[in-house]
């Protein structure tokens, strides 16, 4: 079967090298889902001016059906949007957003700064089916009640869900990190009031003793998170572009392997 294409999405796994030269260890990290949380971002620069020598590579999976599974042995990380149980791996809260809602650039509703729920109620509201699993649309469920469930008109992805919010159709009820992306788009997004924190993202790891190198990674994640103090403005410098071009000679023992190499 010839290999599908990862040039725009992760269908099944994909993988992209983060390399440097005099490469003395490596680390690998799958990220779970279609989402990918833009504070990996900044870690992946953290990581590459401050340890150049150690490889990273990122593989992705966001096939629905088998997004509980153990993906398999030989990487060290995972990153999920949901919480999982993994026997012999620890999960742990990593990053924390705050619920917003997604409104049209001209909406009447951008004179609050924050959207109060009952407003929220009386518009259409959409949902993305491919968000129904991740745990802040539990939290939704819970700040705006029955009525959100009741109201809202289901589309499959998140992007044609942002597309009718663009024209008008409708609100989108979504953690602000998720909106951060569509705001040139000709949306615009405010806090949803009275909505508590929510996890967005999960980082598992074995139980077993980390090496210094993931220890060193995973200081580097919690220090995104707020954990550690690293200044905006560094971490902003240190971004890097993620360039997709395929490396010669590379081997990869995962499954349905699609290698890039920044």
């Amino acid at each position: 079967m010839a290999p599908r294409s990862v040039a725009t999405t992760f269908t099944a796994w994909g993988e992209l090298d983060v390399e440097s030269s005099d490469i003395t260890a490596e680390i690998r990290m799958a990220v779970l889902g279609e989402w990918v949380p833009p504070q990996l971002a900044d870690v992946l620069a953290l990581q590459r001016a401050e340890e150049p020598e150690t490889h990273a590579v990122l593989a992705g999976w966001t096939d629905p059906g088998r997004g509980a599974e153990l993906p398999g042995d030989g990487f060290d990380f995972a990153l999920s949007a949901v919480a999982r149980q993994w026997p012999g791996w620890v999960c742990e809260p990593l990053w924390h957003d705050t619920l917003a809602v997604a409104v049209a650039k001209r909406s009447h509703l951008l004179a609050y700064r924050e959207v109060p729920c009952q407003e929220v109620l009386k518009q259409p509201l959409i949902r993305a089916q491919s968000t129904a699993g991740e745990p802040w649309r539990a939290v939704a469920q819970r700040v705006l009640g029955d009525a959100l469930q009741d109201r809202e008109q289901l589309v499959s992805s998140f992007d044609i869900a942002m597309t009718l919010v663009s024209a008008g159709y409708g609100l989108v009820v979504a953690p602000s990190a998720r909106l951060a992306g569509y705001l040139n788009r000709g949306i615009a997004a405010r806090p949803l009031a009275g909505a508590p924190t929510v996890v967005m993202a999960y980082l598992l790891h074995p139980l077993a003793r980390l090496t210094e190198p993931m220890a060193r990674f995973i200081q580097r994640a919690r220090s995104v998170s707020g954990d550690l103090e690293v200044p905006t403005e560094q971490r902003r410098a240190l971004r890097i572009p993620l360039l997709l071009n395929r490396p010669s000679g590379h081997v990869s023992t995962w499954p349905d392997d699609h290698s890039h190499r920044l």
